[in-house]
């Protein structure tokens, strides 16, 4: 080789080192070159420890990636180790490398100053490096460190700024827990007030404190979502739910949303939705409400179209679930950089606390750790698109019927705040149970051992998640360890929920689990789920949470047909409440009208209607039945409580009479007889 091909062949090589490329890339690229251009067997370049950031691993380049198995490279390293190598280099005048020959090959070694070394490999066919190619290789390689030393401060220097971004989202994090728990004690403690006798002054204050407090509570919910996502501390639940119920719930929300801005959405059910599934049901809905409202915002005209499908995929284990948002107003440039998963790398750098900006972010970054996928198509109208992984289960149980009393049983009710121990107390005490009361955990926990020795075990336990002397957790694995309550109920009211409490939930056996306040009808549900003997050949009761009591309930389409506004608004209150569908009607042609069109569940007609006598719709209604269809009950309604009033209904074809003002608990008795067990509440 000349020396003028040499220093053309040098020249080249060191066009090779591009310092754009990240370190490893760079260096694999140089070796290529090096190999290809000096007619080489391989190529290493070897990190020094002494340069190797702490807690970060040697780097080790190969090219070819078989290089350790060559007779050459084997022999070098059997004369020299790396550390009396790195020592005579720097000895050597001008650089110059070290060369070994023999016959098999030569090996070339070169100092990469404050890196480490370049090590060639050539054949013996290749010829030896003439000094003119050992030189210039020495120049080239000092080129090469200064590269590689680059390349190691920005990698530094990321890791430095990584480091501090993940060090800035903790405290924010910490903060945000910091400010947490008071605003949660304030939202709790001003429920608590709104029942008691208050003045009307004084409850129009609270309902403010309240609402102020339940806002800044979703804004922190917000902050800390998004800290927790950057810092890896983000937990993803796995419980069972009903993506049904779970949507229908939703759409009432989301409509209600959009006619406060004088929009309308349509909701298209392309395919029927699982029923019994496993997911994060509420950050499912965190993620598809902050869509909608972004959609109203970017949305081309007054109506906005939300479709579900249920996607075809050959794994028999998962439901993949699609949500699609039509109808969406180009250019969609800002939506797509915020929602894009290959944009939110970016976008956590610089994270845009905007109005929706970082509720984006965040709902993109827990798509992708639910497994799924969020996209945006522009071409034709524009449209947002979700699709998440749901594990399928088993279809479930039937609901039983709702209980009221439960005579003979005992409870432990556990919480250090006063009234709210005693207001549990009171219902579990109207409901027929033996209750003992304790203030903090270590008390609990004696109080057991003692009522258990006596040989008056507790059937279930009610218990606070922040306790003095032991939590809720720590009481509950105490229990489960130290007593046999196999047949006992775990149930925890958590002051503060926290994510991945159900997890925990789960690890220590706990039942149930809500978040305060609690009503007494979730309570009853319950407790009427919990305190049923198990079947052996069943497995564990799966944890209750207030997302799976909801979805336990039975969805009924009502038809209220009621002429007083004071009953309509009593009773219309009550069974929305208890989460059925139910249109009100104040005449007998319009419920005539309806029961004609439309499918019902259940009718409670007023039998005294302005327009025409009750009986005599409730007799129209039954000849509009198909014949062998399913008969529809149909309650009447009146002021009178006489029993020829009942004998009147039933002789015209009612199957109930109940008497006006409603009674809840004979309202909800008498709904329980007429529900119906079906295994899609929306069918």
């Amino acid at each position: 080789m000349t020396p003028s091909n040499a220093y053309e062949l040098l020249g080249e090589l060191s066009r090779a080192i591009d310092d754009s490329l990240e370190l490893e890339p760079m260096l694999q690229r140089f070796l290529a070159e090096m190999v290809r251009l000096l007619e080489a067997g391989g190529g290493a370049v070897l990190e020094s420890p002494a340069s190797t950031p702490p807690g970060q691993p040697t780097l080790v380049c190969l090219h070819p990636d078989a290089l350790p198995r060559d007779p050459l490279y084997g022999a070098f390293w059997d004369d020299w180790s790396p550390g009396a190598l790195e020592t005579a280099l720097a000895e050597r005048p001008q650089g110059l490398p070290i060369l070994t020959s023999g016959e098999m090959g030569h090996v070339l070694a070169a100092r990469l100053p404050g890196f480490g070394l370049l090590i060639l490999v050539r054949p013996a066919t290749a010829g030896e490096p003439t000094p003119d190619l050992q030189q210039g290789l020495a120049l080239v390689a000092m080129t090469l460190a200064q590269a590689a030393r680059g390349a190691r401060r920005r990698i530094e220097l990321q890791h430095g700024i990584e480091s501090a971004h993940r060090a800035r989202n903790q405290r924010l994090a910490d903060i945000g827990h910091e400010i947490r728990a008071p605003v949660k004690d304030i939202l709790e403690l001003s429920e608590l007030t709104l029942h008691t006798s208050l003045e009307q002054t004084q409850r129009h204050y609270l309902d403010h404190i309240r609402s102020a407090s339940a806002r800044l509570l979703g804004q922190i919910d917000e902050l800390l979502d998004f800290t927790r996502i950057e810092t890896g501390q983000m937990t993803i639940e796995r419980i069972p739910f009903n993506p049904s119920v779970l949507i229908a719930d939703l759409i009432d929300t989301l409509a209600t949303t959009a006619r406060s801005q004088g929009r309308e959405i349509q909701y298209e059910r392309l395919d029927a939705l699982p029923t019994h599934s496993q997911g994060d049901p509420s950050r499912i809905r965190q993620v598809l409400t902050t869509l909608w409202n972004t959609a109203l915002v970017f949305g081309r005209d007054d109506r906005l179209c939300l479709q579900s499908r249920r996607l075809s995929r050959e794994d028999p284990t998962l439901d993949w679930i699609q949500f699609s948002i039509l109808g969406l107003r180009p250019p969609l440039t800002e939506l797509q950089r915020l929602i894009d998963p290959a944009a939110t790398t970016d976008a956590a750098q610089t994270p845009d606390f905007s109005d929706g900006g970082l509720r984006l972010t965040t709902c993109a970054r827990l798509v992708e750790r639910m497994g799924g996928r969020l996209w945006i198509e522009t071409q034709d109208s524009g449209s947002l698109h979700l699709m998440i992984p749901l594990v399928r289960l088993d279809s479930s149980e039937a609901a039983p019927r709702l209980l009221a009393s439960w005579p003979g049983r005992r409870a432990l009710i556990v919480d250090d705040q006063t009234i709210a121990r005693r207001t549990l107390a009171y219902w579990f005490r109207h409901w027929g149970f033996e209750v003992q009361e304790a203030g903090a955990g270590r008390q609990a926990l004696e109080l057991a051992r003692a009522c258990q020795a006596r040989g008056q075990a507790f059937d279930v336990y009610v218990f606070d998640s922040t306790l003095p002397e032991l939590d809720g957790f720590e009481l509950a694995a105490r229990l489960r360890d130290a007593l046999p309550t196999e047949r006992a109920a775990l149930v925890m009211l958590a002051s503060i929920g926290q994510r991945g409490d159900a997890q925990r939930c789960r690890e220590v056996g706990i039942d149930a689990f809500l978040t305060k306040p609690a009503s007494p009808r979730e309570l009853r549900e319950l407790l009427t789920r919990l305190l049923v003997p198990l079947d052996s050949t069943r497995q564990a009761r799966p944890l209750l949470t207030r997302h799976m009591l909801v979805e336990y309930r039975q969805r009924l389409r009502i038809l209220l047909v009621e002429s007083g506004l004071l009953h309509q608004k009593l009773a219309s209150t009550l069974l929305q409440e208890w989460g059925h569908e139910t249109l009100i009607v104040n005449s007998g042609g319009l419920a005539i009208e309806q029961f004609r069109s439309e499918t019902y569940d259940l009718v409670f007609l007023d039998l005294y209607l302005p327009d025409v006598d009750g009986i005599e719709v409730a007799r129209t209604m039954r000849r509009l039945e198909e014949p062998g269809a399913r008969r529809t009950p149909i309650i009447g309604l009146s002021t009178l409580g006489l029993d020829s009033e009942r004998e009147r209904c039933l002789a015209f074809g009612l199957d109930e009479h109940i008497v006006k003002p409603l009674n809840p608990a004979v309202l909800e008795d008498l709904i329980q007889r007429f529900v119906r067990h079906d295994d899609d509440p929306l069918e």
